[in-house]
């Protein structure tokens, strides 16, 4: 296991005014990160950046993730297929935001979290709650589109 344990240095009552209900498992679910990735360089990546983060940061990433899911539900809701320019751009702007955040997000490592959307009910349950039923699969669609499109990009302009 990793040396360094992801800890907020936010206060028990701002954790739940910015983290909503995630505060009250938070020791729960943070040991399950540790115990699945804690070995990982995204784990040790994350710590470190969580470790620095205040209420101002936390409001910032919870505003932006919160644009991030209203601009999948209005894509969905407007039909556009996960295979779009626009879709792809709202996984782009996911990748992105996880890699400000949180960790270095390759687009491979982005296909492979994707699953977990699909595949683990807590996380399908933590996207489509804001932005509607399908959404994991609809996002797992983008994301892989995108990275086909990055590595097109790559391909040619490399």
């Amino acid at each position: 296991m990793s040396d360094k344990k992801i800890r907020s240095p936010l206060g028990a009552e701002e954790k739940r005014e910015v983290w909503g209900e995630f505060a009250d498992r938070e020791d729960e679910y943070l040991d399950e990160v540790e115990q699945r990735w804690g070995d990982s360089s995204a784990y040790a990546q994350s710590a470190e950046r969580v470790a620095t983060y205040g209420r101002e940061q936390w409001e910032r990433i919870n505003r932006d993730n919160a644009a991030i899911e209203a601009r999948i539900r209005e894509l969905m809701d407007a039909g556009a297929a996960a295979s779009s320019e626009a879709a792809m751009d709202v996984a782009e702007a996911q990748r992105q935001h996880i890699a400000r955040w949180f960790y270095d997000m390759t687009h491979e490592f982005h296909v492979l979290k994707s699953h977990l959307y699909v595949e683990d009910p807590r996380f399908r349950a933590g996207i489509e709650a804001n932005t509607r039923p399908g959404a994991a699969e609809w996002l797992r669609e983008a994301i892989a589109a995108n990275a086909d499109r990055a590595t097109g990009a790559q391909a040619t302009t490399g």
